[in-house]
């Protein structure tokens, strides 16, 4: 039931209390609570993936390095890779998430991304942070039981991949 406004003649000094006065108080205060609810709902972020990936191996890419089934709907809002000290290497490190609304299934995958977050080692600095993601609107909203797969696309090049932080979450 919406918000109802309590018409001031009704609250006057010495008038007698109503029934329909305690309903109408009532009636707002489950308006409220439910509004709130909504909102705490609403405004809760959700970790996909979240962790510091300690790597001591020289790779190229990895598909399949985590995976989320979601549990209920939300929207993906971020997903960022953070370097430590970038060190002498070259080239990119650059990941991606792709979703899949049926199975595990490696061809049944597909981006969230329009643009995958990466870092450029020749133009990095120590304890950079991605900020060129641009999510695709029409892969990113995740309902339960949709997959998602944490892929890295590109690695870096000439030595060993130090350790980097993962991040995606959504709303």
């Amino acid at each position: 039931m919406p918000f109802v406004t309590i018409d001031p003649l009704t609250i006057e000094v010495g008038d007698p209390l109503k029934a329909e006065l305690f309903d109408k108080i009532k009636d707002n205060e489950d308006d409220l609570d439910s509004r709130v609810n909504t909102i705490e709902t609403n405004a809760t972020k959700i970790d996909v993936f979240k962790f510091l990936l300690l790597n001591g191996s020289v790779f190229s890419t990895a598909t399949g390095l985590s995976y989320f089934r979601a549990e209920s709907t939300f929207t993906i809002t971020k997903g960022a890779i953070q370097i430590f000290e970038k060190g002498s290497l070259a080239g990119f490190l650059e990941i991606d998430v792709k979703k899949s609304t049926t199975d595990l299934d490696t061809l049944s995958f597909s981006s969230i991304f329009s643009v995958k977050p990466k870092i450029t080692y020749s133009t990095a600095s120590d304890y950079d942070e991605s900020s060129n993601q641009v999510l695709n609107g029409a892969t990113t909203t995740i309902s339960p039981g949709d997959y998602l797969r944490l892929d890295i696309t590109i690695a870096p090049t000439g030595g060993v991949v130090p350790k980097f932080f993962i991040t995606v979450y959504g709303e």
